[in-house]
């Protein structure tokens, strides 16, 4: 299964976790909790193949 790793950079505030939760659980964070660094991995299928999705979620600065 071929793999591939994401970094998530912005600024405070704007919303990456919120944007990486909804992608990776499909819900949306109606409370905002500072995140320092979170890492997440999602199952996808690109062209027929699956895949896997390594996500780090930073803290935005």
């Amino acid at each position: 299964m071929r793999e591939f790793k994401v970094v998530v950079l912005g600024s405070g505030g704007v919303g990456k976790s919120a944007l990486t939760v909804q992608f990776v659980s499909g819900c949306f964070m109606e409370k905002y909790d500072p995140t320092i660094e979170d890492f997440y991995r999602k199952e996808i299928e690109v062209d027929n193949s699956p895949c896997v999705l390594e996500i780090l979620d930073t803290a935005g600065e």
